[in-house]
Formats: structure tokens, sequence, C-alpha cells
């Protein structure tokens, strides 16, 4: 994973809010977006730039259908972040 890349990942993750988002869309596997002010709850343009930097960051794919945006978790960016982590633990 190149640094460019994990700088995004790290900041997208800094969020409460998307952290709670991407904890809830891989409970689902398949989450509405709409479906995520369950969850969090804030304004419309907050929540779109929220899935935006998800999105930007690799974490999540998003697929729209019709009217709707849906999400889903992008396992093979976890697959890299766990495996530069397990990089750290190495001496």
């Amino acid at each position: 994973m190149d640094t460019k890349s994990l700088v995004k990942l790290a900041k997208s993750l800094s969020d409460p809010n998307r952290l709670r988002m991407l904890q809830e869309i891989a409970r689902a596997q398949r989450l509405g977006c709409a479906n995520l002010y369950e969850f969090v709850h804030i304004s419309q343009p907050s929540m779109s730039q929220h899935v935006k930097a998800l999105v930007d960051a690799g974490l999540v794919h998003s697929c729209k259908e019709g009217r709707n945006m849906y999400l889903t978790i992008n396992t093979e960016k976890l697959q890299e972040l766990e495996s530069f982590l397990q990089l750290l633990k190495m001496p």
C-alpha cells in the first residue's frame, strides 16, 4: 500500500461518523445510503461528504440502482490495510 493511499485511508477512518457508517455497512453487508440515517444522525450534505470520503479511500463500493445508492465494504482494501498493520508488528 503506497503512502498516499494509506494517508487517505487513515483520514477517512479518523471520523466517528464514518466509523459508525462502516460498522453498519459491514453488519448489513449491503446498505442503502438512506438507511444510514438510522444510525448516524447528520444532514444529507454531511452524509454525502462522508460517503464520498469512504468511497474515495476505497473502503466501500457504491452502486446506484434507480434513485437509490447502495454501499458494500471493499474487502480487498481492508485486506491491504490488515497486511500493512501486520508489517508494523514484525521486528
